[in-house]
Formats: structure tokens, C-alpha cells, sequence
């Protein structure tokens, strides 16, 4: 399957995507076309470009993020070089879900890949730390652990990525899925 990565639009059936998780499945039917029309988010959706398609296939959501005060820990500041600032720019990857039928596909992967890259162009032209995540299952915390993603001390549940270690992911990242 050849999948083109594009803005969600009206054209896309986001009723018909179902990727098992119902508050993942509910943002998308319910919330992803809102927020994109009031600058909140904007979610980018994968589809079969083999078909022609606008059937949706995997998505994902990445939006600014602010690490502020004590959120990253000592060993993380340095990480990531940022000192003692008290605003720190990052990017949060809020929202991943694949089709069932399609999981196990890499389209995961796939997708991880493409946020990861927007994110090294939001360091470039903006300011980027890191990217972080709150993996929905196990499943998903081994996809983003694929990629080096590590639990933000203090807080185990949320993953964090530098920007340099993106680099390297990116540069070695599996082509299967998690």
C-alpha cells in the first residue's frame, strides 16, 4: 500500500475509521475537523494513495507544546540544553491511531516517522526541545520506545524524545511496526 500523508479535510470518511480505541476513534470523528477549522490542531491523515482514496487509514495530531517549571527533570535539562530557562519549547504528539484493518501494516511506524520530521522542522524554524507523547496501551509504548522515546521523569506515564536523539531515530528507526 502506497499511503499519502495529508491535512484532514471534509473530503476524508472520518466516520468509517476505527483503530480499537474509542477515545482515539472519538477525536478523530468528533474533534480533529473542529480544531483544525479553529487553529487548535491540525491532524494529518494517512490514505491509500494506491486507490485514490480518501479512505483514512492512520492519523495523527502533533501541536505545540511548553514545558514550564520542574515538568523536565535536572538530567533532562541538560539533555537538552536548555539551562534554567522557565518556558521551554517542545511538541506534543497527541493523538496516533492506525485502522484495525491495517495494523501491523508499519503504517505506525510510518506515521511516527512523518511527526518526528515536522518536528525537527519546528526546531529549525520555530524552536523545538523534544517531542512528547501519552502512549494509549502497551502496544503503543512499544512504537514510540522503538524510537527512543523514553518516560519524562516524574511523570513514567508520559514519553519524551529530544530533538538531537530524533535525528538519530530517524536515521535508524525500524521499517516494521512495533
Amino acid at each position: 500500500m502506497w499511503l499519502r500523508i495529508e491535512p484532514l479535510s471534509d473530503k476524508h470518511n472520518r466516520a468509517a475509521f476505527s483503530c480499537g480505541h474509542d477515545l482515539v476513534d472519538g477525536f478523530l470523528h468528533r474533534y480533529a475537523r473542529q480544531r483544525r477549522e479553529r487553529n487548535i490542531g491540525t491532524t494529518l491523515v494517512a490514505v491509500d494513495a494506491d486507490n485514490g482514496s480518501s479512505r483514512i487509514v492512520g492519523f495523527y495530531t502533533l501541536l505545540p507544546h511548553e514545558f514550564r517549571g520542574a515538568e523536565l527533570a535536572d538530567s533532562q535539562r541538560r539533555a537538552t540544553r536548555v539551562g534554567q530557562l522557565s518556558a521551554i519549547p517542545g511538541a506534543l504528539l497527541a493523538q496516533l491511531g492506525v485502522d484495525v484493518s491495517v495494523q501491523g501494516q508499519g503504517i505506525g511506524v510510518v506515521l511516527v516517522r512523518h511527526a518526528l520530521a515536522r518536528a525537527l522542522y519546528l526546531a529549525e524554524e520555530f524552536g523545538c526541545v523534544a517531542v512528547v507523547t501519552d502512549p494509549i496501551d502497551d502496544r503503543a509504548r512499544r512504537l514510540y520506545t522503538g524510537f527512543g522515546f523514553t518516560p519524562l521523569v516524574g511523570n513514567p506515564s508520559r514519553l519524551i524524545l529530544s530533538v538531537k536523539a530524533i535525528a538519530e531515530a530517524l536515521r535508524s528507526s525500524p521499517e516494521g511496526e512495533a
